[in-house]
């Protein structure tokens, strides 16, 4: 392995201008394959269209015809309708794929007796699955006891609230019914009606104690206070009466102690008795002002302020009892809310394991869903869970991945992807016809159904300049030797004209921005400018400037004298004599001896390899743009890389663009052998770098350095 680092920089520039050059000769061989056939493409294709193509001479006359403008594109065809078996086992938290335990083999008729008896197409492996059921079963039975828990504790705590709540209001009442009691049902009711927005229970009371005192009438005579109040005022009538009587009997017995009728001790007994019925009385007063200003408003404020507390306890009841309720439905809600999830990722993990064993839905023929578009996607974007998208034994695969289809052959349709240069001219209804790569003597007959609004996501990511829109085409009939998948080619047909003036579309040449034909006169070749219109791949619509049977020249001349076109030969000085003269064995030699001379290589002092120089001081590869060695090209061939040289310089960017993408299109709808054949026709004339004829191809030490 030669070091990086004693590398000649001149040797790497040569190498990389020769695959530069080898790079463009190989697009010099796909515009050739495009405009100038390759020796006798378009006379191919215009034959396969059933034209007569008159090329004695190099000439072809203008003719009346029908133009089919179509659009051609490559693809495969399925089944329009398919059972498909997915595999519906999730692959969340597992870092690989679901093995396969178990498939039936591919080609297998799956009958209707073995639908109805439960055939097993493919069994999973659900042994991960299993494992954790077995946990989750436990954690379910944990939560099934939890709820229960909290469901009864919420009906106590409905119970207990109920007690709480009629306790306090029994507080209230009976609070209520001590005021009353007190005070007599209409004071009380009175004091109650607007206790609420009291602020101060003395200064609220204060009114009805002052209007009662004034007017002890309001007291009702049946209420605590009213008793107690008549009890005083009968006290205080009792002591004056025996006050009165006592006073009655002094008297009484004074006269009769002046009259020495009875003694001096009976009339201090006497005095002392008035004394005592007279503070008797004094008292009853006394104790009757003591209930009117201090007893009778005390207790009247303390039912009153009961009564409040017991209001305030019950709405503080109340609120606890709220609270407490909400908590225990709280604690329930969750309860059942983590049984529910609970029983729900057990049933999701049933379900898995039952996912894992696919039955029979409907009969058919086994076809394994390798190869999908989707699934390969999928595996590229790294969606596949490691697995290779083989369905086999021991393979692994992925969620979603399509195990097995069983399509229904009887109504098949063509899938293509249509560029984004043609898309706008296909319509859902135009007719197509289709062609199997396995049956090319068949041609059906179809439709397009559908064409995708978007590119496809899946080509787009994998080659984001690719933009390529999928497109279904119907195939008319039931064919049951087509089988999903096969290659085709489909050709939809876009425009139709009819009766137009025709001719091939490589006798139009451009010059100086003209569309020109050269017309053959009984004086010579004319230059004729033309108006074209629409064009298919082999034929053009000339809309002015010939008639019919007008013949011109199958090949135009490469150069024509003006300055433009003169500058364009001088560029490419090799093609200048490519009739086979003299001049142009010479440049042939040249360009052989050139590649001689690239054979023999100095290595310098540190081993680099010297990339030897020709006499005009370049690489013999390195040309204008990579010209071929036209000198062994036969005349026909000669005739077309001078019409696809000519072409591709006076096409604009777009219709360049437009050509290579038809050339590289052409070129992958060839089979292999035709590939070959194509290939050998074209290095054996000449090569596609100046020194490509197979004996001068260098050795294999050459090779290497040069890589």
């Amino acid at each position: 392995m030669r070091n990086v680092n004693s590398i000649n920089p001149q040797s790497t520039h040569a190498t990389c201008q020769r695959h530069h050059g080898a790079a463009r000769g190989w697009i010099l061989f796909l515009l050739i394959l495009v405009v100038g056939g390759g020796g006798g493409w378009m006379a191919v294709q215009k034959m396969k269209a059933g034209e007569t193509v008159d090329t004695r001479g190099g000439t072809v006359k203008a003719r009346r015809g029908d133009l089919n403008i179509t659009v051609t594109q490559g693809g495969s065809i399925r089944a329009h309708k398919s059972v498909e078996y997915q595999c519906q086992v999730e692959s969340r938290g597992m870092s690989t794929g679901i093995t396969i335990l178990s498939v039936v083999p591919a080609g297998t008729y799956i009958t209707q007796e073995d639908v109805d008896a439960g055939k097993i197409l493919v069994e999973l492996d659900s042994s991960a699955f299993e494992d954790r059921l077995i946990a989750e079963e436990l954690e379910l039975n944990s939560d099934k006891e939890n709820a229960t828990a909290a469901e009864e504790s919420f009906t106590i705590q409905i119970t207990q609230n109920e007690s709480a709540i009629a306790r306090a209001e029994m507080d209230v009442r009976f609070a209520l019914m001590d005021l009353q009691k007190y005070l007599g049902r209409e004071l009380a009711d009175r004091m109650v009606a607007d206790v609420n927005q009291a602020t101060d229970l003395s200064a609220y009371i204060t009114p009805f104690i002052e209007e009662m005192k004034s007017d002890p009438k309001y007291l009702d005579v049946s209420s605590g206070a009213g008793q107690e109040y008549k009890r005083l005022k009968d006290d205080i009538t009792l002591a004056q009466g025996n006050l009165s009587t006592a006073e009655a009997t002094l008297i009484g017995t004074q006269k009769l102690f002046d009259a020495n009728y009875v003694s001096k001790l009976d009339l201090q007994r006497d005095e002392l008795t008035r004394d005592n019925r007279a503070f008797a009385a004094e008292n009853a007063q006394v104790t009757l002002e003591l209930f009117l200003k201090y007893d009778f408003p005390k207790s009247a404020e303390q039912q009153l302020s009961n009564y409040i507390e017991s209001l305030r306890s019950l709405n503080v009841t109340k609120a606890e009892c709220r609270s407490n309720l909400a908590q225990a439905n709280v604690r329930l809600s969750s309860a059942k809310e983590r049984l529910k999830r609970q029983e729900e990722s057990v049933q999701e993990i049933i379900q898995q394991i039952e996912n894992c064993t696919i039955r029979a839905k409907a009969p058919g023929l086994v076809v394994y869903g390798t190869g999908g578009s989707g699934d390969m996607f999928r595996m590229m974007r790294g969606r596949g869970g490691g697995g290779s998208g083989i369905i086999a034994e021991g393979e692994t695969v992925s969620e979603r991945q399509v195990l097995i289809s069983m399509p229904d052959t009887k109504n098949m349709i063509a899938e293509i992807g249509v560029h984004e240069t043609d898309v706008d001219k296909i319509t859902t209804g135009q007719p197509a016809r289709i062609v199997m790569d396995a049956f090319p003597d068949k041609m059906f007959d179809g439709w397009v159904t559908e064409v995708a609004p978007l590119p496809d996501q899946e080509r787009n990511w994998m080659n984001p300049d690719l933009k390529v829109y999928k497109t279904l085409v119907s195939i008319d009939g039931s064919h049951e030797f087509l089988k999903s998948r096969m290659s085709c080619k489909v050709e939809i047909l876009v425009r139709e004209l009819q009766d137009v003036v025709l001719v091939p579309i490589q006798v139009v040449a451009n010059r100086g921005g003209r569309k020109v034909c050269y017309l053959v006169t009984s004086s010579g070749t004319e230059e004729r400018e033309v108006v074209t219109g629409a064009f298919s791949d082999t034929l053009v619509q000339i809309v002015e400037g010939l008639q019919e049977g007008d013949e011109v020249l199958l090949n135009p001349p490469m150069f024509a004298a003006s300055a433009e076109e003169t500058a364009f030969r001088q560029r490419f000085q090799p093609a200048k004599d490519m009739s086979g003269g003299d001049d142009a064995q010479d440049i042939s030699s040249d360009s052989q001896e050139g590649s001689r001379r690239q054979g023999r290589r100095q290595r310098n002092a540190d081993g680099a390899t010297e990339q030897p120089q020709t006499q005009e001081g370049r690489s013999p590869r390195q040309g204008a743009i990579g010209i071929p060695d036209l000198s062994n090209l036969s005349e026909e061939q000669r005739k077309a890389m001078q019409e696809g040289m000519e072409r591709f310089q006076n096409m604009s960017d777009e219709e360049r663009q437009k050509l290579m993408q038809q050339g590289m299109e052409r070129f992958r709808n060839m089979s292999d052998e035709e590939r070959q054949k194509l290939m050998q026709q074209f290095q054996g004339g000449g090569g596609l770098g100046g020194s490509g004829r197979p004996g001068n191809r260098p050795s294999g030490n050459q090779t290497n350095n040069e890589q």
